[in-house]
C-alpha cells in the first residue's frame, strides 16, 4: 500500500500546454468561428438583377400629312360624284375649225358648252345623227358592195363640258344607241349637225 502511495505521489500531472507554444493555426481556428461567422445580407444585387419585363412598345402616332393641292381636287371631284346633282367636268375633243364655230356660237348666245349641246340635241333629228355613224357601201367595179371605213373621232381640241351625273348618262346611252365611237365623236357630229342647220336658217 505504501508503494502504490509512493506511486501515486510520484506520479506528476500533465502541465497544460503553455499557450505560447500553441500552434498558431489552431489559434487562428479558435478564432475564426467568431471572425469569420458568415452573415446573410439582404439580397439587394439579386433582386436588381431579376429580368425585368420588357416595356411595352407604344406607337408614336403618326403626323398627318398635308394633301397637295392635286390630290385635294381629286378628293373633291371623288366626292362631287356622290353628290345628286353636282356638276362634272366632262372632256370632249372637237375638231380645230368645228371648235371655233362652237365658240362663236356660245359667245353670240350668251350660253355653256353644255347648254349649247342640249340645244343642239333638242334641234337635230335622230336620224340625222345616226347617218353619221352608219357605214356607207360602195360599189366595186365588179359590183361586190364594199362598206366605207367607219367614221372615228378625229384627233382635235379639249373642251369641258359641266354635266351632272344624269345628263353624263344619258349622253353615255346615246353613244351606245348610235354605235359612236366616243363621246366626243357624239358631241362633235351634233355641234357640226345644228352649227349647219343654224347658218342655213339664217341665210
Amino acid at each position: 500500500m505504501e508503494a502504490a502511495a509512493s506511486e501515486l505521489v510520484q506520479v506528476q500531472p500533465a502541465k497544460a500546454p503553455d499557450p505560447a507554444q500553441v500552434p498558431v493555426e489552431q489559434a487562428q481556428a479558435d478564432r475564426m468561428p467568431a471572425e469569420q461567422v458568415p452573415v446573410e445580407e439582404t439580397p439587394l444585387e439579386g433582386a436588381g438583377e431579376q429580368e425585368e419585363p420588357a416595356p411595352t412598345a407604344v406607337k408614336a402616332p403618326k403626323a398627318t400629312r398635308h394633301q397637295p393641292g392635286g390630290k385635294k381636287a381629286a378628293n373633291a371631284t371623288k366626292a362631287s360624284e356622290l353628290v345628286p346633282g353636282a356638276l362634272r367636268n366632262v372632256g370632249v375633243y372637237l375638231p380645230p375649225a368645228l371648235l371655233a364655230q362652237v365658240k362663236d356660237a356660245v359667245h353670240q348666245e350668251r350660253t355653256t358648252y353644255a347648254d349649247l349641246l342640249i340645244d343642239a340635241f333638242e334641234a337635230v333629228d335622230d336620224n340625222q345623227i345616226a347617218r353619221e355613224f352608219t357605214p356607207e357601201t360602195m360599189l366595186t367595179s365588179s359590183g361586190m358592195p364594199r362598206r366605207a371605213p367607219r367614221k372615228r373621232g378625229e384627233a382635235g381640241i379639249q373642251i369641258q363640258l359641266r354635266l351632272d351625273g344624269l345628263q353624263i348618262a344619258w349622253l353615255d346611252k346615246k353613244v351606245t344607241e348610235f354605235d359612236a365611237p366616243s363621246r366626243s365623236a357624239l358631241v362633235s357630229a351634233v355641234f357640226k349637225l345644228h352649227i349647219q342647220a343654224s347658218s342655213t336658217s339664217g341665210k
